[in-house]
């Protein structure tokens, strides 16, 4: 199989992983008004096709070394139990995900999600301590803080628009304007919060499918994963249709009546997250003396939700019509979310 055989190609691999975690929800948000319940189904088919082509190409490439396949033959089952268990774990959380997407603006949903998910991870990492108990503590303390922050302000914003919507609307009791009645925050930062809660909880399973002289490569590690979570769709997608977090229950059919681009927007996203869960793994894949260490990992993780908030704020300008108020305030988030993430990405380098 392929691996970096520079710290700079595993530094390389964290680039593109988080540019691609940190731009996927774009193609989300092209879709539209296309529901997301039907968008998933092309989002997790597109995890599978990025991992699938890494592994019966990358991962089979220079035959003279191990490959994927002799990698899977020799792995304790355990080891690939944790990885099903994970990807299925994976999978829940980013149907949650895209469900608060659906709801909320980006530049909430990423730093909320992603900021609940730094925060578990501390968590794991505080025993026993991997670094510097102070600074991942105070890194942590002050995510959560922006987390109510992006909260706040979100909340904030929804009232001011919900106060500008009512006075243009003539008869707020008309059935028209009691359809278009737009989902409250808390939903949105509910959903948010559980995908994190989630997302903080597949690193443990990740590593103890990694960890071992039979643990799992890098390209097996994605291989699973991804099958793991096409395969949880069909449990996990059809609930979400019965039981939608926002609208009316949606129609299966519904999904083979969309337009090829809806299909084909749902499909690059997928492969986008696949192609950064195949570029993490092979960084923390490659031998010890060139991956790229804690730090950068942690570093360039976090930085996706760094990007995709960026991306809702200057790309889509999802608070665009927001007062004084609340564009101080998501500034406020924004700078306490960096500092926070900067002083857990820190840590290991501090430590006593």
């Amino acid at each position: 199989m392929i691996l970096p055989s520079t710290n700079s190609g595993a530094i390389l691999c964290l680039v593109l992983a988080m540019v691609c975690w940190g731009s996927w929800a774009n193609l989300q948000k092209l879709s539209g008004k296309w529901r997301y319940e039907l968008f998933y189904w092309d989002f997790s088919i597109g995890i599978a096709l990025a991992a699938v082509a890494a592994a019966y190409t990358l991962g089979t490439l220079n035959s003279t070394e191990l490959t994927f396949q002799d990698n899977l033959l020799i792995a304790s089952y355990h080891k690939i139990s944790y990885a099903l268990e994970g990807g299925a774990l994976f999978n829940l959380a980013y149907v949650l995900f895209a469900g608060a997407l659906s709801v909320a603006p980006m530049a909430a949903v990423f730093p909320i999600a992603m900021g609940v998910g730094l925060v578990v991870q501390v968590g794991w990492l505080l025993f026993p301590p991997e670094g510097s108990a102070l600074l991942l503590t105070g890194g942590a303390v002050l995510v959560l803080i922006a987390i109510v922050t992006a909260a706040f302000a979100y909340s904030t914003y929804a009232q001011e628009q919900s106060v500008v919507k009512k006075a243009l609307t003539p008869d707020p009791r008309t059935p028209a304007a009691v359809a278009a009645k737009p989902p409250l925050p808390a939903k949105g930062v509910a959903l948010s919060a559980i995908s994190g809660l989630l997302m903080g909880m597949v690193a443990p399973l990740t590593d103890l499918s990694r960890n071992g002289e039979d643990g799992l490569g890098a390209y097996t590690a994605a291989l699973l994963f991804a099958l793991a979570a096409l395969g949880s769709t069909f449990v996990y997608a059809p609930f979400f249709i019965t039981f939608p977090v926002h609208g009316v229950p949606v129609q299966l059919r519904s999904y083979f009546k969309g337009a090829k681009r809806l299909h084909l927007y749902g499909l690059l996203a997928g492969v986008l997250v696949g192609i950064g869960l195949v570029a993490a793994f092979v960084s923390g894949g490659t031998l010890a003396t060139v991956q790229a260490g804690p730090v950068a990992t942690r570093g360039f993780t976090f930085g996706a939700a760094i990007l995709a908030t960026l991306w809702g704020l200057l790309g889509w300008r999802d608070f665009r019509r927001g007062s004084q108020r609340v564009r101080i305030l998501l500034t406020a988030m924004l700078v306490m979310w960096i500092v926070g993430a900067a002083m857990v990405t820190m840590a290991p380098a501090l430590a006593k």
